[in-house]
């Protein structure tokens, strides 16, 4: 898998665009808190960039260096800096309770890990803190039948359904998941129609 990530950001231009993801802009540009905010699995940087350029204090990880080169470049041309380490799901570590937000943007794995990983998030967050995610649905392999260009996962076990969103997400207070078709338009990888769960507690 890291050799997957690697060959496909060392690809020219930013795979997934440089651009931040919709949901994830409009849902830190709609709360006026600012703190400490991790981004996993954050590949080449664009979502902690701009989460870097609206003040926040960014910690990202991913398993891929060429992700991270790209991501520290992106954040050194926009002027800004974030924190950004090599590290798998089960192998990253922080302190507990140090960060205001998660933000899972696009994070897929077996089921087998899903509670797993997701639980080991939560002792780093504070007991208020906020959650965005995005994900493929459950519901979109249809649409990528008709159009691979879309992206996502192949395999049913990867993708995400409501029940499932709320149950890996219920520590956080609030929470509203939900499904919903959105036109993805995002580099080279997620370009068209898709279903996706969404998620936020604010």
């Amino acid at each position: 898998m890291k050799e997957f990530w690697d060959a496909r950001y060392q690809e020219d231009g930013f795979a997934y665009g440089h651009e931040a993801n919709v949901f994830i802009r409009e849902s830190l540009e709609m709360t006026q808190r600012i703190g400490k905010v991790l981004f996993p699995a954050e590949g080449e940087g664009r979502n902690a960039v701009f989460a870097a350029q609206k003040n926040w204090e960014v910690e990202a990880y991913d398993i891929s260096e060429s992700g991270k080169l790209k991501a520290d470049n992106w954040a050194r041309e926009n002027g800004v800096s974030i924190h950004y380490q090599i590290g798998g799901f089960l192998d990253i570590e922080y302190p507990e309770s140090q960060f205001d937000a998660l933000v899972f943007s696009y994070v897929h794995m077996p089921s087998s890990l899903k509670s797993l990983v997701f639980e080991r998030h939560m002792p780093w967050m504070k007991p208020d803190a906020l959650i965005v995610f995005e994900g493929f649905s459950v519901n979109n392999l249809p649409y990528r039948a008709a159009n691979p260009q879309v992206g996502g996962p192949v395999n049913i076990d990867m993708l995400y359904s409501v029940n499932e969103v709320q149950e890996l997400l219920k520590p956080f207070n609030n929470l509203r998941v939900w499904e919903e078709e959105v036109t993805l338009s995002e580099g080279k990888y997620h370009i068209g129609k898709a279903k996706v769960i969404r998620a936020r507690n604010f």
